[in-house]
């Protein structure tokens, strides 16, 4: 006979009193042939230090009683430990579960860490979500969100289409005894080969306004959707259910720190196999870890496409600039041409009248001096033109000396002694205490000396101040050409590096293109500061060549 122990409070357990005389001791202590059945919740020790269940088992209330007790105490006891057994069972089977878990999420952290490409990140999260000693779903699909369309796209299925294909894929795994790792090293290494899965999930692309898409409300809602079978009827017909299985399917969505990057969709379309929540709460887990390692190549990629475009755009600028510096070059040789000809025309026709005249009155047997003179000083006016579009046009060799460029300086300067003095013009000099002695193509660098000079002269036609100075510091021998002339616009100051730009009437316009050109072969540079009516300085800078 069963007793009603179980619907009635026990008193020891009781706060209330009134209770006491349903303790099962009394029911005991009365004789009666019941059944005990002893809460599974409650401890048998707590009735050791009752003085009820003392006396009893004392024998104090007669030798059948304690008997009675010490057999039903008994089997409570077993009872309870065989509970226990079972409990810590079903606790050390859990425990065990978890740490496969964690053993396999090592493995796909692992491999997730060597993937440098998206396609082979993706297969390697679905290797570890079909794969038998893993989460073994059937089959797996991912989708991820592009931000830029708003969209949830399609990227990857994997698993077997038909049960046929099922069979051979599961047996060949058996037979060769296919290892997990295995698995993700040939995911990681391996090229795509893409399957009808994949074929057919890179077909669907659902915006994120859908609201009523269940893919997008996974995300919208950042929750799981664990659909069973009598469910799926229920949902709105879409692509997607055409797609999963009709007997359940589990969405998780992909989130990394809240931003959300896709979905995770799986079944058991072959086996039927339901999907438990453990499963999903696994598949939970598996998703937040794989969330990182997507977000990341992701990421990269972008990055990587970013570098093609600029190099895309680097490439065509490069090239425009090649075509505009091609450009530059066609109207260089139209001016080269068109100011050639204009120099070259104005002193042969002086020289071919002059030439003439001198013919003429050298068969009358008459001297002409003047006109020879002429005609030489135009000869020589068209070597210097010749000259300088030789030396602005043909690739500069220098010939490096060791040499005081203070000394070459002031030799430079006694050539102009005489001009200067003839023109108004004051010389100063200041040169540096510590000669700048550098390598150096002293023909080049007196060429550029002679050029501003001769510029600086030209600029001061009443008179003036040429100043000229030397300097150094640790990369630099420098030296300036200062005069206190007519100056130069804003304007020109831009031009006047352009070839064949010149203010002076029978300029060529190639001076100072040449001096720069010089200069910058030597590695230096030039700067030049001018105030309209005030003067201008040109300062050259040259390096400190290694003798090498």
């Amino acid at each position: 006979m069963r007793s009603d122990f179980f619907d009635i409070p026990l008193s020891c357990f009781s706060p209330d009193k009134k209770e006491q005389g349903n303790c099962w001791l009394n029911l005991l202590a009365s004789g009666e042939k019941l059944e005990i059945f002893f809460p599974s919740d409650k401890r048998l020790g707590n009735c050791l230090e009752c003085s009820f269940f003392q006396k009893l088992s004392s024998r104090s209330t007669g030798r059948r009683s304690a008997d009675r007790i010490a057999e039903e105490s008994l089997k409570i006891v077993l009872g309870q430990v065989k509970t226990f057994d079972n409990y810590l069972e079903r606790i050390n089977q859990d425990l065990y579960k978890k740490l496969e878990e964690l053993s396999l999420l090592k493995k796909v952290s692992d491999a997730l860490l060597k993937s440098k490409e998206l396609d082979k990140t993706l297969r390697i999260i679905l290797t570890g979500v079909t794969a038998g000693e893993a989460f073994g779903f059937n089959r797996a699909f991912i989708f991820l969100v592009n931000p830029k369309t708003q969209t949830l796209e399609g990227r990857m299925g994997l698993g077997p289409k038909d049960q046929e294909e099922a069979f051979k894929i599961w047996s060949h795994i058996k037979k060769e005894k296919v290892t997990f790792e295995q698995m993700l090293e040939n995911a990681l290494s391996s090229e795509e080969q893409e399957n009808e899965l994949t074929f057919k999930i890179k077909a669907l692309t659902f915006s994120l306004e859908e609201k009523e898409n269940i893919p997008i409300k996974a995300i919208l809602e950042k929750r799981s959707f664990n659909i069973k079978e009598e469910e799926v009827s229920n949902l709105k017909p879409g692509k997607i259910l055409e797609l999963l299985s009709p007997k359940g399917f589990l969405l998780v969505p992909i989130f990394s720190e809240n931003k959300a990057m896709g979905v995770l969709a799986v079944d058991n379309l072959i086996t039927g196999n339901k999907i438990l929540e453990d499963d999903q709460v696994g598949l939970e887990t598996f998703a937040n870890q794989a969330a990182s390692q997507i977000e990341n190549i992701v990421l990269q990629e972008e990055l990587k496409q970013k570098i093609k475009e600029l190099e895309l755009a680097s490439q065509i600028l490069r090239e425009n600039q090649n075509y505009l510096l091609q450009a530059e070059r066609w109207v260089d040789i139209g001016k080269l041409a068109t100011t050639v000809a204009h120099e070259i025309k104005t002193p042969l026709v002086t020289m071919g009248g002059y030439a003439r005249r001198a013919l003429r009155k050298a068969e009358e047997g008459k001297l002409v001096p003047h006109e020879l003179g002429i005609i030489v000083k135009e000869t020589e006016r068209l070597e210097s033109i010749t000259s300088e579009i030789l030396d602005y046009s043909k690739a500069t060799r220098l010939n490096y000396e060791k040499k005081d460029l203070n000394l070459l300086i002031k030799d430079a300067i006694e050539v102009f002694r005489g001009k200067l003095r003839y023109n108004g013009i004051w010389l100063k000099t200041r040169f540096s205490l510590e000669p700048p002695i550098l390598n150096f193509d002293p023909k080049r660098i007196e060429q550029v000396l002679f050029n501003l000079i001769e510029n600086a002269i030209d600029a001061m036609p009443e008179g003036g101040t040429l100043t000229i100075r030397t300097k150094r510091n640790e990369e630099f021998a420098i030296f300036e050409v200062e005069d206190t002339g007519s100056g130069i616009s804003e304007e020109n100051l831009q031009k006047l590096y352009i070839p064949f730009f010149t203010t002076k009437p029978k300029g060529s316009g190639l001076g100072l293109p040449v001096c720069k050109k010089i200069i910058a072969d030597h590695q230096g540079y030039i700067e030049v500061k001018s105030e309209v009516n005030k003067g201008s300085k040109f300062t050259v800078y040259l390096t400190f060549l290694k003798e090498s």
